[in-house]
């Protein structure tokens, strides 16, 4: 596939709630899409062809590689890229995004522990209807629960006006609130942070 201005291994390119970079796929330099509101992650056709073992896909970022089963087989699975990482990869696997300096990277389980430390934990609760929930509060009323809608590029959207918003302990200092009937929080919420989403443990890590 074509570059992406700016994308190269471990740095990426925000594009609406698209995380674009260069990766590898079983070794080949692969233009991969994170999209953490995607459910299912998925392969190109092109690049299906190419991978013996789809139960087990080795997929590389930086120095690091992971390995996942990717059965769907999409024409075009995001923005340009041969693979998109959904949801049940970032379930099982905890990734660390540095909104400020594009940066990302693959975390172990003990390297997660390590990076965690002196973070703030947001509380993420998995609703019956498979949605994600996140604390919410607004201005000095009590926590009310927001919808995480990691597939839009938006911030907060809120019920009322607010001029002070926080998820769980931490404070979003330069999220923009819009008036919608239901609460939720989209991606760029976190464009100023660095954070570790760790969806599987129901927890999003950010650096305060």
């Amino acid at each position: 596939m074509g570059g992406i201005t700016g994308a190269t291994s471990g740095k990426f390119v925000l594009m609406a709630a698209t995380l674009l970079f260069h990766g590898r796929v079983d070794n080949a330099r692969t233009l991969i899409a994170i999209m953490p509101g995607a459910p299912h992650s998925a392969i190109a056709a092109t690049l299906a062809d190419r991978i013996v073992h789809r139960d087990r896909v080795k997929i590389g970022i930086r120095a690091e590689y992971l390995y996942a089963p990717i059965a769907a087989v999409e024409s075009d699975p995001a923005a340009g890229a041969d693979l998109r990482i959904g949801q049940d990869i970032l379930d099982a696997n905890p990734i660390e995004i540095d909104f400020p300096h594009h940066e990302l990277r693959l975390l172990l389980p003990c390297e997660a522990s390590h990076a965690e430390r002196g973070m703030t934990a947001i509380p993420v609760t998995h609703q019956a209807d498979g949605s994600m929930t996140v604390p919410l509060t607004l201005d000095a009323a009590r926590p009310t629960a927001a919808v995480l809608d990691l597939a839009h590029a938006t911030d907060v959207t809120a019920p009322i006006a607010a001029s002070a918003l926080a998820l769980g302990h931490a404070a979003l200092k330069n999220a923009v609130s819009i008036r919608g009937a239901t609460p939720s929080v989209g991606l760029t919420a976190f464009k100023d942070m660095r954070v570790i989403f760790d969806l599987g443990h129901d927890r999003i890590w950010v650096a305060t």
